[in-house]
């Protein structure tokens, strides 16, 4: 018991004092990070509950503060990653703390409980569980981060891709590249939609192609598609017959790739359910051919 104390004691003067130690002395951080972080906007929460979300939003500044100073986490490529989810760093930080803590204080709750109706847990358990489930809290928010964005991502692909029929159609008719660009937008939702609708708005504001703005939202989101739309865009120039080319060459070509990867998924899902069903028969086998050999070898079973 003495011993356990005085190594979660040193445990944690020892973070303390190289947290310490790296707010003082923190990572320089570099220029090209600190100049994209700078023109980078930033997300807006949409405050349902004042009290709560200021209580979380100061946790997660914190925590954020706190990663800054000891250099142990790339809130760039963080920020960058969560920009397609449309989830502020903030919030994925603040979702992070609490995980740890519930994690750290479920241990602690059980065993008070269990001391209450008469059970002694030996304080070794409840420490190695604190500690356990406090690290799994802590990561759990990260389980299935990738997959949620590019699947984010794939979906803005789709509706990219529905976006150009749009624009092309409107162009095919006479209509202008403006006018083409900003009512396929309009005719659209979802969360794509908005994305591009707001990029169209600050082209217009900013005095920009719509095509520089497209080539910076493609690499927000990390949508490469969207940028090779912008450069070949701006090099088919003003003409509306070029333009429209390109955008049909693209669309056309996301469309097919959108095919191949669906065709590529449903592979891969076909592949995976022969597991279960050799399991199956497997275990069929086993139960018929466990039945045979008892009825065998059991005496006067079998005539």
């Amino acid at each position: 018991m003495t011993a356990l104390a005085v190594m979660v004691a040193g445990a944690g003067i020892g973070l303390g004092v190289f947290l310490a130690a790296r707010a003082v002395f923190p990572r320089p951080v570099p220029l090209q990070r600190a100049l994209s972080d700078l023109s980078r906007p930033r997300p807006t929460l949409v405050r349902s509950d004042t009290t709560s979300t200021s209580i979380s939003s100061r946790i997660g500044r914190a925590t954020i503060s706190l990663f800054e100073a000891t250099g142990l986490v790339d809130l760039g490529g963080l920020r960058q990653r969560l920009r397609a989810l449309g989830k502020p760093v903030e919030v994925h930080a603040y979702e992070k703390v609490a995980g740890g803590l519930a994690g750290m204080f479920l241990p602690l709750v059980f065993a008070a409980v269990l001391a209450v109706g008469g059970v002694t847990v030996p304080v070794v358990w409840i420490a190695v569980l604190a500690v356990g489930l406090g690290i799994g809290g802590f990561v759990w928010p990260d389980l299935g981060l990738s997959e949620r964005i590019e699947r984010r991502r794939r979906d803005f692909r789709h509706s990219l891709s529905a976006y150009l029929d749009l624009v092309t159609i409107i162009l095919a008719g006479g209509g202008g590249l403006e006018t083409a660009l900003q009512t396929s937008a309009d005719l659209g939702d979802g969360w794509a939609f908005v994305e591009i609708r707001s990029a169209l708005r600050k082209a217009r504001l900013t005095n920009r192609t719509p095509w520089e703005v497209f080539d910076q939202l493609g690499q927000e989101l990390g949508v490469d598609e969207l940028r090779e739309l912008a450069a070949s865009a701006h090099l088919a120039g003003d003409q509306g017959a070029r333009i429209r080319a390109s955008l049909a060459a693209k669309a056309d070509s996301m469309r097919n790739g959108q095919t191949a990867a669906i065709e590529a998924q449903a592979e891969a899902a076909t592949e995976k359910m022969l597991l279960p069903v050799v399991t199956l028969v497997v275990g069929m086998i086993l139960f018929i051919g466990f039945g045979v050999v008892q009825a065998i070898s059991t005496p006067g079973t079998v005539p």
